[in-house]
């Protein structure tokens, strides 16, 4: 028998193990060593550049990388370049080593614009004798803001903002933005030929599809202005996006596909991802004596929908011991309301519906980079007395639910979790723990 209290604990200390597994510091040693005069990366070696070794830190992960690319080969680097979220702390070390850039997430600014240029300039100016190695991280997408000649940062973010309006996958809304972004689809591994590049990536996408990871700045786009607009399209936000937009997409579409001779000498390393984060909390789990189950199947589609069926599960199952199921995904939130919140604060507040009143039953669901959806909060970690807790404060479950405002009714009552920006980024980890419970 365990209390409540005790179940919600272990479930923040699972999510927190998950966080600390997929820090850069705690990766990137793994994965990056010295051996004599080469400097190996997962067991291959770097080319022995005789010009300049360049490296560029992007995504909401990017000063951590850099720490820990430092760190890990001292000496290295000639440049140094760390293209993170406005406010996201960059380390002393790095600031001391490096050109900071900034820019916005999850909807462009010009400072990431100029953010892009800039990286974009640099990659432009290296050689076959050069050496592009580049840290990539979830955000890098939104952040390497600058638009394909013909098009304005504004209709660029018009259409991120319809795309994410209406719950759009992020491999959607990557389909569409690999054809609107100068660095995207593969296109700062372009600038840079005929230098060689070698990318280590902490992937944000689940499976790991490498054009999707940021919009694929270094690799070969695996998608047409065809299929941006058949996106578009599926969502019925075709009309909705910039006409400019439709009409830049519609003219390139009769171009023949990129061949990828550039990305001949490029070469690619998933350091990290969101199973590393599910393992990490399943460890910490076990730890505590709990019978843990992983789900492989990633937990996608409406965040609302997804919490329901969950719960639901939890609340059917017999638990004659402590058991918890561990998943990782990223769920999508349809706006219709005016609230405040996110998809694991959504998915969180629509299980607390479903298993209002029952007893031995605690769920999680938060982001690994400390935000949701436009929140301050991570997610939110919610029982069966969470709804009766709901409505003593003011709130109706169901109201507010509906109202896409799970961030204001969760934090009424102390369920949101709060981490703040953690500096790194694999998605989601969702929590079910039942078990018999004392008073």
């Amino acid at each position: 028998m365990v209390s409540l209290s005790e179940m919600r604990r272990d479930a923040r200390a699972a999510f927190d193990a998950a966080v600390a597994a997929v820090q850069p510091h705690n990766l990137v040693p793994n994965r990056v060593q010295r051996s004599g005069d080469d400097v190996l990366v997962a067991g291959d070696a770097l080319p022995h550049a005789r010009g300049r070794h360049v490296v560029m830190a992007i995504g909401k992960a990017a000063p951590g990388l850099a720490a820990a690319w430092l760190d890990s080969v001292p000496d290295w680097t000639h440049e140094l370049y760390v293209l993170a979220p406005h406010d996201l702390p960059v380390p002393v070390e790095v600031e001391r080593a490096a050109t900071v850039l900034r820019g916005a997430h999850p909807y462009p600014d010009a400072d990431g614009e100029a953010s892009a240029r800039r990286l974009l300039t640099v990659a432009a100016s290296l050689g076959a004798d050069d050496l592009l190695v580049v840290l990539l991280s979830g955000g890098g997408s939104a952040l390497m803001a600058a638009p394909k000649n013909g098009l304005t940062l504004a209709e660029i973010r018009a259409t991120t903002e319809a795309l994410l309006r209406v719950g759009a996958p992020i491999n959607d809304v990557n389909t569409v933005r690999r054809q609107l972004l100068a660095a995207a689809g593969g296109g700062l591994g372009r600038a840079a030929s005929p230098a060689p590049v070698w990318t280590l990536i902490l992937s944000d996408v689940l499976g790991d599809p490498l054009p999707d990871i940021a919009s694929g700045p270094t690799v070969v786009s695996s998608s047409t202005p065809a299929d941006a607009l058949a996106a578009l399209e599926h969502f019925a936000i075709l009309d909705d996006v910039p006409k400019a937009v439709a009409a830049f997409m519609t003219a390139a579409r009769g171009r023949p596909p990129d061949d990828g001779a550039w990305a001949s000498s490029g070469h690619t390393r998933i350091i990290g991802n969101n199973r590393t984060a599910v393992e990490a909390a399943a460890s910490e789990l076990r730890s505590r004596a709990w019978g843990v189950e992983i789900i492989t199947e990633h937990v996608i589609g409406e965040a609302s929908e997804r919490g329901r069926e969950i719960a639901a599960a939890a609340r059917a199952k017999e638990s004659p011991a402590p058991t918890a199921v561990v998943m990782g995904g990223e769920t999508t939130v349809t706006v219709h309301g005016r609230g405040r919140g996110g998809r694991n604060q959504e998915l969180a507040l629509a299980a607390a519906i479903e298993i209002d009143g029952a007893g031995g039953i605690v769920l999680l669901a938060a982001g690994t980079d400390g935000i949701d959806g436009l929140s301050d909060n991570a997610g939110a970690v919610v029982d069966g007395t969470s709804a009766a807790r709901l409505r003593h404060h003011g709130f109706d479950p169901r109201v507010s639910l509906e109202d896409n405002d799970s961030g204001t009714a969760l934090e009424s009552i102390g369920d949101a979790i709060r981490t703040g920006p953690t500096g790194t980024n694999v998605c989601d980890v969702t929590l079910v723990l039942t078990a018999p419970t004392t008073a």
